[in-house]
């Protein structure tokens, strides 16, 4: 099997935001009588309709308080994807023959079907370790570092987190940073950019050097305590990633003007004519999330909103309302719904038309459409003396529109399709 390069759920999910930022720990672990110890777990079961991306993983922590203010914790998580993944290219009325991304192999699409490539296979290991203390007599400072290998992925991180309270405690700012190194190497080498997708064993089309990218992310924001039963947390965060941006795999198919039809490539190698993707070398982010929690006599109540914008051109808005519903001493349900849509990046294209000059970049990746999704979702959870068991369940649908609009015969054909996945997700924390 060909291993190819894992893309995180959270994009397949579309969230935009601090990825980096949001690993770090906003609370102290507290010790109890149980003991110093906290430990955590949740394996995840990920699914796409149509025998698309799967993914198994598990998350691990383990936290110790050495007193009441000051604890180290550290993370694991274990992922394994497998199944089949767009590639970029669009059906066609006929059988259409891609070459693999090691440039080795290659495979056919039968006519009318999405091209997927069913060689989508990876597993990531990913560690971090998060160190937090008081720091003066209001403050506390979290520092960490984070790491994670695959196949053809490496990155390493560091961050920090300050936080001080004011108003008897009844607020809260805080201000966090993260940088990041990754390091890319695509399996069969980096692709040039709008280069033709070569028959199997020619490599001409990839220059067969490893590509880096740099991300900084800054935090700031406050939480405030309104009133005994409710509580407000606002922040905005800023991003900005600069280096190697593109997917290697992504893929965009030349058509006919006229009938729509994949142009064969000119070379003569029985291929359609079939152009590696590119991407401009930096994106600037900046989003604004507001989330107010109301408790009730025996219920709670959580409402969020975020707004994202960055230089690419996509505006997206999430929407997210959990009710907790504390059906008895122990038990518990949270039911909840998040809705989420964006406008297309400036250099979305579905397709390229032969003949027309080639835009400075373009890239046909249905995660930077024009699109909305929709998720519901169902939590439900068991205290015990130590710990908290629960079993979470959601479904997914995500719907986008093309750009440009099909022409010719690709107005017989679904370019952008829906795509729906189903999560569960079973956890357990308990401490000693």
């Amino acid at each position: 099997m060909q291993l190819k390069r894992k893309r995180s759920i959270g994009e397949s999910l579309a969230t935009a935001t601090c990825s980096l930022l949001g690993a770090l720990p906003a609370a102290r672990v507290q010790a109890d009588e149980s003991g110093p110890w906290q430990a955590e777990s949740a394996l995840l079961y990920y699914a796409e309709d149509g025998d698309r991306v799967r993914d198994i993983s598990f998350d691990g922590a383990l936290s110790y308080a050495f007193d009441e203010d000051r604890t180290l914790r550290l993370n694991l998580t274990l992922d394994s994807l497998t199944g089949a993944s767009p590639s970029g290219a669009v059906p066609a009325n006929t059988v259409q023959t891609f070459t693999r991304p090691s440039g080795q192999g290659s495979y056919q699409v039968p006519a009318g079907e999405l091209p997927l490539d069913d060689t989508f296979l990876d597993t990531r290991v990913a560690l971090a370790a998060t160190w937090s203390q008081p720091f003066g007599e209001s403050s506390r400072l979290s520092l960490g570092v984070s790491g994670s290998t695959e196949y053809d992925y490496l990155h390493l991180g560091v961050n920090g987190r300050w936080e001080r309270d004011f108003n008897q405690r009844n607020t809260t700012v805080f201000v966090g940073l993260a940088y990041a190194q990754d390091q890319i190497d695509p399996v069969g080498g980096v692709p040039i950019s709008f280069a033709a997708m070569q028959e199997a064993g020619d490599s001409s089309s990839k220059d067969g050097s490893n590509e880096t990218k740099d991300v900084i992310d800054g935090l700031i924001g406050f939480t405030q305590i309104l009133s005994r039963r409710s509580l407000l947390s606002v922040n905005y965060s800023y991003g900005r990633a600069s280096g190697y941006l593109t997917d290697p795999y992504r893929i965009l198919t030349v058509v006919d003007p006229l009938s729509g039809q994949p142009v064969a490539d000119p070379a003569g190698s029985g291929l359609n004519l079939h152009l590696y993707e590119s991407r401009p070398d930096s994106r600037t982010k900046q989003s604004l999330f507001a989330e107010w929690r109301y408790a009730f006599d025996r219920d709670s109540l959580a409402l969020n909103y975020r707004l994202m914008h960055d230089d690419w051109g996509i505006t997206s808005s999430t929407a997210e309302a959990r009710y907790r519903l504390n059906w008895s001493a122990s038990d518990y349900l949270e039911p909840h719904v998040r809705y989420y849509t964006q406008s297309a990046a400036d250099f979305y294209r579905t397709y390229l038309v032969d003949g027309e000059p080639l835009p400075a970049n373009a890239s046909s990746d249905s995660r930077l459409a024009d699109m909305d999704a929709v998720t519901v979702g169902l939590k439900y959870g068991r205290r015990t003396r130590h710990g908290e068991f629960s079993l979470r369940l959601e479904y997914y649908r995500q719907t986008g529109n093309p750009d440009p609009a099909p022409i010719g015969v690709l107005t017989g054909f679904d370019l952008v399709p829906p795509m729906t996945a189903v999560i569960a997700q079973v956890g357990y924390t308990f401490n000693f």
